[in-house]
């Protein structure tokens, strides 16, 4: 430990010698960097980050600019080798080294600043907002939010091990999430480590890493969107799982106490739905994130602060001109959009001084909208902004010398030195050979979030797709586009792209779409065979399913099943028996293949084989056998599953109630549902059945919120409890309690100025879906069409992206307005939303003479 405190002030030293070296030098980061070849991201962080890792080329190439005599370089590079040590984690040496391994960026709780957080910098103004002034300092004093009373009961919970959840803020852009749970977890203290894996498959692999439960570990996953994937690739149900449930290790043969962890995460509403559309290939990220379960507690950001968090501000601007400013708001765009630079964003975007600066930060906002996630590098600016001038100036070229002028001017930090930027010049050292590092960018989050609405609708070139296929390196992103140009009619593209993919996985999914598609059956065969050429585990159990689905080929649907239970392709045995079950007088085969998958140790085959024996008369001993030996596998709701058999077992009450209360404790995933399902169908239980509602209530499932309303209502004379559920439920920010709330509401004769108001209020709330809610209940009132109207497109406005298919099909009821249906469904169909296609086509068919283009943009999407 001695070594690491002494490495630990080498890396102050240093750090104090560089800084030194370049305020005498009187150069910029900007200017040192384009001297010194690198980006301003790295020269900065080499010269002013104690714990950077740096090369010995570029370290070298940045003394050589800063003019250093011989000695002072040769010192700068005794400290830099003495500091190499450290460069990783200095906690211990070994933990250290499972976090390289492991793919996992890991911090000390006092080492993890804002910065590294990546908490937005906020903007010091003098002379109120129009001052040309500007300096970067330390954040400014933190205003207590209203959800922060909840954030912290949960942080809590989880760092005493009393909470196994994921702890997630969901938000727009620049709301204040990151800043609130950066305060609430740095509050943990000294004692704990923050880990950020690198990527969603380092993630998947923490579980068994090793890095995880040695020590108190808050585990930081900013931006979920990254860490999420198609099945199989990114975080899942089975994962999260998998990491609460990480058995402590052996030390000397006695087993360690295993530490708390605590899992945070924060994520943009309209990146939650782009991560949860229907189809199989996201179903892990729908039952992760969509569905009520107790292993996602969610805590929503508005996009504004209320009264109580301006009250609590003005408190604190008398000492901070920065708080005040934002309290001042005169650019209307929030509170924390203010700190955190959002107007100097949109304002260097729209301000531009030359054409071609805009393009390439349109040029960012396009590679985002359709689907790429990783850093953009500079070839991919220069083509899809060349695209962007060309689809409005021909086939010319821009003038001589633009894209650096224009890369410096969306790069440019605002109002100071160091102030927020449009493009975030990102330092992208290749861990195995420093000498490598290749610029790229980030856009900024805010102005990313303009730029998607702003070009929803934008038709998107030829070239753009043609740009974004060249360049794209990662296959996340490259598949990512390919659902992103099918969504938007371009299929010619999104083939293109599935193939240039080059994956086994790509290959199932282009083959899955191109199924969907009628007339396709011929050429989908010939896309699964490639898979399974490829030797990918799953590609002979998709075919397999696929075939199913086509009368007449049985046999060749048995053999392919039989190919890959052969093949040793993990739960194939359980597919076949799924396939069996359906088939006439197979029983005894169905059984046969069922026995055989729990003798090859498939531990899910115990629950499959139980659901299947429960459907066979009498039967019931081996029934209860396979589903104890499932409980006793550990098997995810396995418990639940039983009690539900037991339910229908006479006289076995008092077991099934003791199974199901186990099953919460273990936290099956519907197990608290189902319990109180079963309680309320017990006589004389009233009130057992009431406590299981509240604490089902109370461990934060939405769904059992409004059961619970619903059985209220069943009692006589207790519609004021039932409406104070719904208000608690508001003001403790359960998600869906405001469309719960007025879904009762309506039941009730009366009440239309109480639903109208609490409508009101939810739009209040910032919630975009609010807007398209109160649409509909107006679409349902008499007289109120031109209301209706602009509720429909306010919800729009506020980036609902299923309001267009609610305002398209009201509008397909107002006699006279086809043409206005069918600009909505385009407009829809541009912005990449999955089912738009599917909505249009639908209604194409119902319109007279339209037959030929419905079919057209079925089987070869929009042209033109």
């Amino acid at each position: 430990m001695a070594m690491v405190q002494s490495d630990l002030v080498a890396g102050q030293k240093l750090r104090a010698l560089l800084v030194g070296f370049k305020d005498r030098s009187g150069l910029t980061y900007e200017k040192l960097a384009e001297l010194a070849s690198c980006s301003r991201g790295t020269a900065e962080n080499y010269i002013a980050k104690a714990g950077h890792r740096r090369s010995d080329g570029i370290l070298a190439s940045l003394l050589s600019v800063l003019g250093v005599t011989r000695d002072e370089r040769d010192e700068a590079m005794r400290l830099h080798r003495l500091n190499r040590s450290c460069s990783t984690d200095p906690a211990t040496v070994e933990w250290a080294a499972s976090a390289a391994e492991a793919d996992c960026t890991v911090w000390e709780m006092e080492h993890f600043t804002p910065a590294e957080a990546t908490v937005h910098p906020a903007i010091t103004r003098s002379q109120g907002l129009a001052s040309a002034l500007n300096v970067v300092s330390p954040p400014p004093s933190y205003v207590l939010r209203d959800h922060d009373a909840l954030l912290h009961a949960d942080i809590t919970a989880a760092a005493r091990g009393e909470l196994a959840a994921m702890i997630a803020l969901r938000g727009g852009p620049s709301t204040g999430k990151t800043r609130s749970l950066f305060e609430v977890v740095h509050a943990l203290g000294p004692r704990w480590a923050v880990v950020r894996p690198r990527s969603a498959s380092a993630l998947r692999g923490l579980a068994t890493s090793g890095l995880l439960h040695r020590r108190r570990c808050v585990l930081w996953l900013n931006e979920l969107q990254a860490f999420l994937g198609p099945n199989g690739t990114g975080l899942s149900l089975d994962v999260l799982r998998d990491l609460f449930a990480v058995p402590g290790e052996r030390d000397g043969g006695k087993r360690r106490q295993r530490q708390p962890l605590v899992v945070v995460a924060t994520l943009w509403p309209e990146k939650l739905r782009d991560t949860t559309t229907a189809g199989e290939q996201v179903s892990d990220n729908r039952d992760l994130l969509v569905t009520s379960n107790q292993w996602v507690r969610w805590h929503d950001v508005p996009r504004d602060f209320s009264r109580r968090e301006r009250d609590k501000a003005r408190a604190l601007a008398a000492s901070d001109g920065r708080l005040r400013a934002a309290l001042d708001n005169p650019d209307r765009i929030g509170f924390a959009q203010t700190l955190a630079g959002g107007h100097e964003l949109l304002q260097h975007y729209l301000t531009v001084p030359n054409y071609m600066d805009q393009l390439v930060l349109d040029a960012a906002g396009d590679a985002r909208r359709l689907g790429h996630t990783s850093p953009l590098s500079l070839p991919m600016l220069r083509a899809i902004a060349t695209a962007l001038w060309r689809e409005e100036r021909g086939q010319t070229s821009p003038p001589s010398g633009w894209f650096d002028t224009a890369i410096a001017h969306a790069s440019q930090p605002l109002r100071s030195t160091r102030g927020v930027q449009a493009l975030i010049p990102l330092d992208n050292a290749d861990l195995h050979n420093a000498e490598a590092e290749e610029v790229t960018y980030e856009l900024a989050d805010y102005l990313e979030h303009y730029l998607r609405y702003d070009r929803r609708t934008h038709t998107v070139t030829d070239a753009v797709w043609d740009a974004l296929r060249q360049h794209a390196t990662r296959t996340v992103d490259i598949v990512n586009l390919a659902r992103g140009a099918i969504n938007r009619g371009h299929f010619q593209h999104g083939e293109a792209l599935y193939r240039a993919a080059g994956t086994p996985e790509a290959l199932l999914e282009f083959a899955r779409w191109r199924a969907a598609r009628p007339g396709q059956e011929q050429e989908a065969e010939r896309i699964y065979r490639e898979a399974i050429a490829t030797g990918h585990p799953d590609a002979l159990v998709a075919f397999a399913r696929w075939l199913e689905s086509h009368p007449g080929r049985e046999d060749e649907t048995e053999q392919v099943y039989r190919e890959a239970i052969a093949a040793g392709v993990p739960a194939a045995r359980i597919e076949f028996a799924w396939w069996l079950r359906e088939q006439m007088d197979r029983e005894d085969e169905t059984e046969l293949v069922y026995w055989d998958a729990v003798a090859a140790g498939d531990p899910s085959a115990l629950l499959a084989f139980a659901s299947w024996l429960e459907l066979q008369p009498g039967r019931e001993v081996e029934t209860e056998h396979f589903y104890r030996g499932a409980v006793a596998a550990g098997l995810p709701d396995a418990r639940t599953a039983f009690a539900v058999w037991l339910a229908s077992q006479p006289g076995r009450e008092g077991e099934t109630e003791q199974v199901y209360r186990d099953a919460i404790v273990a936290r099956d995933l519907m197990a608290q549902m189902a319990f109180i399902s079963w309680m309320s169908e017990q006589p004389c239980r009233e009130d057992d059945t009431e406590r299981a509602y509240q604490d089902g209530i109370a461990a934060g499932y939405l769904g059992v919120l409004l059961a619970f309303a619903m059985w209220l209502a069943k009692q006589p004379g207790r519609d004021v409890e039932i409406e104070g559920v719904f208000r608690d439920a508001i003001a403790t920010g359960h998600r869906h309690a405001f469309s719960s709330f007025v879904f009762w509401l309506g039941e009730q004769p009366g009440r239309d100025d109480d639903i109208e108001s609490v409508y009101r209020d939810y739009i209040a709330s910032g919630d975009p879906e609010a807007y398209t809610s109160f649409a509909g209940w107006l679409a349902k009132q008499p007289d109120r069409k031109e209301e209706t109207e602009r509720a429909y497109q306010d919800a729009i406005a506020t980036g609902d992206p299923d309001a267009y298919t609610e305002f398209a099909e009201w509008l397909a009821e107002q006699p006279g307005r086809e043409d206005d249906t069918e600009r909505v469904y385009r407009d829809h169909i541009a912005t990449g939303h999955p089912y738009a296609l599917t909505a249009f086509a639908e209604w194409l068919g119902k319109q007279p003479r339209r037959e030929e283009d419905r079919a057209r943009l079925l089987r070869s999407g929009l042209i033109g």
